[in-house]
């Protein structure tokens, strides 16, 4: 067959051959280049690898009233393969993730009449550019939406909430043990007047949405710590509320097979008598 092109030749000391087209893919000059996709910033070769502790890529809130469905675009930045946290928290009602498809939330809550809590998480595709949730006849609800980078995306799990607690007339919330990995605290009251609060030291605030000073509003908000299997503390609100709930979602990272030290940390960072750091 005849070629469609006219080629380039050079002499090997033998005869004429064709040179062989080569492409730079990033890294190196190569006769065929890998397949590379957009990831919403940057042409990638592939996926970037796991970590253990997954990074936080960035987050946003919204709140809802007197409306059946609820919107919250994705955090500013997002990639693909990104590890998606998407929250719901509902006045009543139990809430139904209906877009992105294909997502079953955990859904928190024993009665249509209480106040309830929903977490979906999955691996960002770069085609879903907000998410929608039907709070049927809620009165109320606060959106989050947090993205962590370098996560272990093949372990989603359809149920990511791992441990809750629920308090009772508390301006004081003890946290949980943390788990592996990276674990998200995730606090929600409904109360008039909460308006500031602290988290323990160690502990890294992210999203907040606070109900107006005034209305009995829900209130959610999150911080983050590396798992130590030891609780950090306390969560600290500058009034006291009816009801309390701690949630605790794990974002699931790769360990490297290596020892993790986290500094400060009373459980995970304490050394032995034969145990040097180098």
């Amino acid at each position: 067959m005849p070629r469609k092109y006219n080629p380039v030749m050079t002499w090997d000391g033998k005869g004429w051959v064709e040179v062989v087209q080569k492409v730079w893919d990033g890294k190196s000059w190569v006769e065929k280049p890998s397949a590379r996709y957009w990831d919403g910033q940057e042409w990638m070769n592939s996926p970037p690898e796991a970590r253990e502790f997954a990074t936080y890529a960035g987050s946003n809130s919204g709140s809802v009233s007197a409306k059946q469905y609820a919107t919250l675009g994705l955090p500013p930045g997002a990639r693909v393969n990104d590890y998606i946290v998407s929250i719901c928290a509902s006045m009543s009602g139990l809430p139904r993730l209906l877009s992105p498809a294909g997502h079953v939330p955990q859904v928190m809550g024993g009665s249509p009449d209480e106040i309830s809590l929903a977490v979906a998480c999955w691996p960002y595709t770069g085609n879903e550019d907000q998410v929608l949730w039907d709070l049927g006849a809620s009165p109320q609800a606060k959106l989050i939406n947090l993205a962590y980078r370098s996560g272990d995306v093949t372990q989603q799990s359809l149920t990511p909430v791992s441990d809750m607690q629920v308090y009772k007339a508390v301006d004081k919330v003890p946290l949980m043990p943390s788990r592996d990995f990276v674990s998200v605290f995730v606090a929600l009251t409904a109360s008039r007047e909460v308006s500031s609060y602290r988290w323990p030291e160690g502990l890294i605030p992210r999203e907040t949405a606070l109900g107006r000073f005034g209305s009995y509003e829900i209130s959610v908000l999150t911080a983050e710590t590396p798992g130590a299997g030891a609780s950090a503390g306390t969560l600290s609100l500058n009034t006291p509320v009816d009801t309390a709930g701690l949630y605790l979602v794990t974002i699931p990272g790769r360990s490297d097979g290596h020892p993790t030290w986290i500094l400060g940390d009373d459980n995970a960072s304490v050394l032995g008598v034969s145990t040097y750091l180098g």
